[in-house]
């Protein structure tokens, strides 16, 4: 799959925002961190179908509600291929009276990821670990190789977030799983799917990564997990990482894949089944205890 994304900036004012017929690349709305100049208040009310910030046919439309001041939003459309054409957001402002909202905006009536107006295409990185993450109170955002995903130094709380891994070696993947506060431990995800929540409020206290697959002694995994109160954990593999209490949560991270020179990764708990191995063993001690059983009743 691949991803290509853009910016463009609502002026305050009441806007419709459709998918274009005639194209199955998913569009993901979020606000975009912007400049202070472009941080206003962004009210929104979709159609079920959405989730809140995904339109992926003419039956999704999201109403946007933006006031006090400008908004820069993320616009990122989810391709089959490099080669598929990039639908372009249907944006529609609703013409009230003079004086009931501030001056309309200046962009076009279509905002396409490809050529935006007001900005740069932003795209995912054919080269490395890219991030993108669900950030309370900013939707989704995301951060190229070698950069933080969040803001360590601030509360927000950093809600889900997905791997995109372009450029993975054959015979190695990465897998994460991410623990809730009052909701237990998600089940294991791959590179390229998204784990955690949107719009929920949900607190990430605990988050786990791992390199799995045939080559992945090949390869080491190196990266922080931030959490709120400013503690910062290393990541190892397959171990749980968490604050000191286990109720701080998870502000940022950063990851990065580098290729092994001893050849010889940590050992991987999850590949292992602890639960064969423990029934391997009681099997064992238990023949050994009939064995023994039956050399006495032999003696007698």
């Amino acid at each position: 799959m691949e991803i290509t994304g853009s910016t463009v900036i609502l002026q305050p004012g009441i806007y419709i925002l459709r998918h274009p017929t005639g194209n199955k690349a998913a569009l993901s709305i979020a606000r975009a961190p912007g400049t202070p100049a472009t941080q206003g208040r962004m009210e929104l009310l979709s159609t079920a179908g959405t989730h809140g910030s995904v339109l992926r046919d003419g039956a999704d439309c999201i109403v946007l509600h933006i006031s006090d001041a400008p908004v820069t939003l993320l616009v990122s459309a989810f391709l089959e291929n490099k080669n598929a054409p990039v639908p372009a957001l249907r944006v529609d402002q609703i013409a009230l009276e003079r004086g009931s909202v501030p001056p309309p905006m200046r962009a076009p009536a279509d905002a396409a990821p490809s050529a935006p107006a007001h900005a740069a295409p932003i795209a995912i990185g054919a080269q490395g670990i890219s991030l993108i993450g669900h950030i309370e109170r900013h939707g989704d955002v995301m951060a190229p190789p070698g950069a933080l995903l969040g803001d360590p130094d601030s509360l927000l709380r950093l809600e889900g977030f997905q791997v995109m891994w372009p450029d993975r070696p054959h015979g190695v993947d990465l897998a994460y799983s991410i623990a809730l506060e009052g909701g237990g431990v998600l089940p294991m995800v791959k590179s390229g799917k998204f784990c955690g929540t949107r719009n929920e409020a949900r607190r990430i206290i605990e988050v786990s990564f791992a390199l799995i697959g045939p080559a992945a002694s090949q390869w080491r995994l190196e990266g922080t997990a931030h959490f709120s109160g400013g503690y910062q954990v290393p990541v190892q593999a397959a171990v749980p990482l968490s604050g000191p209490s286990g109720l701080e949560h998870l502000t940022a991270i950063a990851l990065h894949a580098q290729r092994s020179d001893t050849g010889a990764s940590e050992r991987n708990p999850w590949l292992e089944s602890a639960t064969t191995k423990v029934f391997k063993a009681t099997a064992a001690q238990a023949e050994r205890e009939q064995s023994a059983n039956r050399d006495e009743e032999f003696a007698s």
